[in-house]
């Protein structure tokens, strides 16, 4: 025998698996990424239909995707005098869609050998931090206690596409951006990885325009975010 304990045997795996991995960090979008959550979707055109007398486009409702609530209800024409009802019913419509919220398939078992591997998880998300009691409570994968630091886009002045989101996680986590790995759906998860300076990895499984969204990389299945890191 050699002395060694068990622990400093896995310590020392972890490490040298640490070696061979080309990021510190993997951040995740939420819907459209790391969640199912086209209800989203639903719950917005009901809320049209509701609050403005008229259904959004499928163009309009692609394209509010990626994007904060306010910054939505803007791009809809919701006028200011209608904004908070509109927020709380677009709320109350999502409470009653969500109930088969659920994220990818492959996302919960990256993010476990992410963690495993001693890789920090994250979020980056155009969520504010009140609007996550949906995934607390209908999504069975507790994803979300793998994650190191969740960023909402009520802890930055400047929302997705803007870089302030990255540049408050690599703040917080004291990583430079380079050693970052930013997977998204949208063109405002793309250009905030851009602004950022981090590596942009496409959820093509979730995007809805793959082919006009610059990325370095395009993963056609969360599991193939493993190799893209060097995990596998």
């Amino acid at each position: 025998p050699d002395g060694s304990q068990p622990n400093d045997n896995i310590l020392s795996s972890q490490e040298e698996l640490m070696q061979t991995v080309h990021y510190r960090a993997v951040v995740f979008d939420l819907d459209g990424t790391a969640v199912d959550s086209r209800y989203n979707i639903d719950a917005l055109q009901l809320t049209c239909q509701e609050m403005l007398g008229r259904s959004a486009t499928d163009e309009e409702l692609k394209l509010t995707y990626g994007m904060t609530a306010a910054n939505a209800m803007r791009y809809l024409g919701v006028a200011d005098d209608q904004i908070e009802p509109f927020v709380r019913r677009w709320e109350q419509n999502i409470m009653a869609l969500c109930q088969n919220a659920s994220l990818y398939e492959g996302i919960y078992p990256v993010m476990c050998k992410l963690h495993q591997a001693g890789m920090l998880v994250g979020i980056n998300t155009s969520r504010r931090s009140n609007e996550l009691g949906d995934l607390h409570a209908y999504i069975r994968e507790p994803f979300l206690d793998l994650c190191s630091l969740i960023v909402t886009c009520d802890k930055v002045q400047h929302p997705k596409p803007a870089p302030d989101s990255m540049l408050y996680y690599c703040q917080q986590t004291g990583l430079s951006p380079k050693e970052v790995l930013f997977v998204g759906d949208s063109e405002f998860d793309a250009g905030c990885a851009k602004a950022a300076g981090c590596d942009f990895a496409l959820a093509t499984w979730g995007c809805f325009y793959p082919e006009k969204i610059e990325a370095t990389y395009k993963p056609s299945a969360p599991l193939d975010l493993l190799s893209i890191v060097g995990l596998a």
